[in-house]
């Protein structure tokens, strides 16, 4: 109610970790709502601020700070992309959690690509990604990377900085899509409820404000709570 968004999703994220420590299905049931929108109006805000897609790596010797970054954009929705590396982009996830701030980056690393540069956008931070100088064509490039990888060339994306509206907001939007949708997809197959939360979770892992994957988390845990209820 006081527009806390982000002391409310640390504090909702902190209950949720707990809660599934000790598989407490009742307060899992209950948090992942308020969580979700948290996370929502998180993102609504990123997009209130500068959308900024290209901040780029040029070369093997242009080494980006995620420091810098967010000094000129604390606010916005960005895609950080360092060399063969997702490195400023993590950094910029860091100073985000450490300083509280509305600004959100996709994991991308920069590859060479002919004379031009692709992008490459991966979905977690723990994932190991390809040497520059081992890619020798797109497809090879493709064949190396995580799974549910996403490989854009750098006309793909707008050059310029804007300030968010509507239409920028539903492009970034359709990437994030893009990105969950097949970890989404894969949580719904999982036939065990335990396992199918933590397809969700990993699926939040991926987008923090996939609402789906909230709604499905939080109804499952209501399923498992009224099965233990019964024994």
């Amino acid at each position: 109610m006081r527009t806390e968004y982000l002391e409310a999703e640390r504090t909702l994220e902190q209950a949720e970790r707990q809660a599934w420590t000790i598989k407490d299905f009742d307060t899992l049931s209950r948090v992942y709502m308020p969580l979700q929108e948290a996370r929502r109006q998180r993102r609504q805000k990123c997009g209130e601020g500068v959308v900024h897609l290209t901040l780029l790596a040029t070369n093997e010797h242009d080494h980006i700070s995620g420091r810098h970054i967010v000094e000129n954009y604390p606010h916005g929705q960005l895609l950080v992309a360092g060399w063969g590396s997702i490195e400023p982009a993590v950094e910029v996830r860091r100073l985000q959690r450490e300083h509280m701030l509305y600004v959100e980056t996709f994991l991308a690393a920069v590859y060479p690509a002919g004379d031009s540069r692709v992008i490459a956008i991966v979905p977690t931070e723990d994932v190991q990604l390809p040497s520059t100088s081992s890619i020798n064509s797109i497809d090879d490039l493709i064949g190396k990377l995580p799974p549910h990888s996403i490989v854009l060339a750098e006309d793909d994306l707008p050059k310029e900085s804007q300030q968010g509206t509507t239409q920028t907001f539903a492009k970034v939007m359709a990437l994030w899509e893009r990105l969950h949708a097949p970890f989404l997809a894969a949580a719904d197959m999982q036939v065990d409820r335990l396992q199918k939360i933590e397809a969700y979770r990993k699926t939040i892992r991926v987008d923090y404000a996939c609402e789906l994957a909230h709604q499905q988390a939080s109804q499952t845990a209501r399923e498992l709570m009224r099965t233990k209820r019964s024994l």
